[in-house]
């Protein structure tokens, strides 16, 4: 029964429940467990072999704009923070999209690839990357929703974070890709991805000690495709903190409480559904509603 302050618990059949975490050095990812999905849809990664594409503009290309061409018999999932390469240049989705089959959607993404605009390249669809974007980046996105601006943050905000990130952290990144930050760090980025549990919709992560960042979906099939991209993404941040003693269950049961208890605030989404903001001091995000059912959430904790 819908409540008179509306929360994110009104669009769930049951309870998201965290488990024991992985703890490695300054990262701590709790598995969250949500229950049975009610719609039936398939992540980017799964449905580009069933008919999606993603292109730029056909009438011209937009830095901060692409189209998504859904020939698939199912809705797909583009989970915001999502990274794909390829075409003019390289891009991150700048909220979550439910694309309905058959339809055709403009979509909102910001450029994560500054010294690169390929024309000749104009037509080629893109490719899922091997990593999001860092929740430091997908921080700042969030804010500028939060904030009441368009669903994609300045586009200079983005370049300048992607940039910066790249000096710290000494990566050569000639067109500054932020793929390039990545590239040289494989090896001690994979060794930081915990094993996905059964059954796994989600993961409440810790860095440094403290919640950073919550990423859910309904279905655990779908979550299962976006894994390993959002905990590299988790793991390159949790890279450059220091190592904490992380929070125990208890407190992320309790962050987690808070969190679906928060008050909401919907507005109309751009695919399928519609699109839902945290209403709470001290916490941003931003999730996507279809029917009754929550199909994702993003959630940042109070940190920089």
């Amino acid at each position: 029964m819908q409540t008179a302050v509306p929360t994110l618990q009104d669009h769930l059949a049951g309870p998201i429940a965290a488990g024991a975490p992985a703890v490695h050095g300054a990262l701590a990812v709790f598995p969250l467990f949500g229950p049975p999905p009610l719609l039936e849809y398939t992540s980017f990664a799964a449905g580009r072999e069933r008919g999606v594409a993603i292109k730029e503009l056909a009438d011209g290309a937009s830095v901060n704009h692409l189209l998504v061409f859904n020939g698939g018999a199912a809705p797909v999932l583009l989970h915001e923070g999502e990274a794909v390469l390829g075409a003019q240049q390289n891009r991150i989705f700048d909220c979550s999209v439910l694309v309905a089959a058959g339809a055709t959607v403009r979509i909102p993404v910001s450029c994560v690839e500054h010294g690169r605009w390929d024309g000749s390249r104009h037509r080629e669809a893109f490719a899922p990357a091997p990593q999001a974007a860092y929740p430091a980046l997908r921080r700042i996105k969030a804010r500028a929703a939060a904030a009441g601006l368009e669903a994609h943050a300045a586009q200079g905000a983005v370049w300048r974070e992607v940039a910066e990130k790249a000096e710290r952290m000494s990566a050569h990144a000639p067109t500054g890709a932020m793929a390039d930050i990545y590239a040289g760090r494989q090896d001690r980025l994979g060794a930081l991805v915990p094993p996905l549990q059964p059954g796994q919709t989600g993961a409440l992560v810790a860095i440094g000690g403290a919640p950073a960042i919550l990423d859910h979906v309904s279905r655990a099939d779908v979550f299962a495709d976006l894994y390993e991209p959002l905990v590299h993404g988790y793991a390159l941040d949790a890279l450059e903190a220091a190592d904490a003693e992380p929070p125990t269950l208890e407190d992320a049961q309790a962050f987690l409480g808070r969190v679906l208890t928060s008050r909401l605030a919907h507005h109309d989404g751009i695919g399928l559904g519609r699109d839902v903001r945290l209403a709470e001091p001290g916490l941003t995000g931003a999730g996507l509603v279809a029917g009754e059912e929550l199909v994702q959430l993003t959630v940042f904790g109070p940190g920089r």
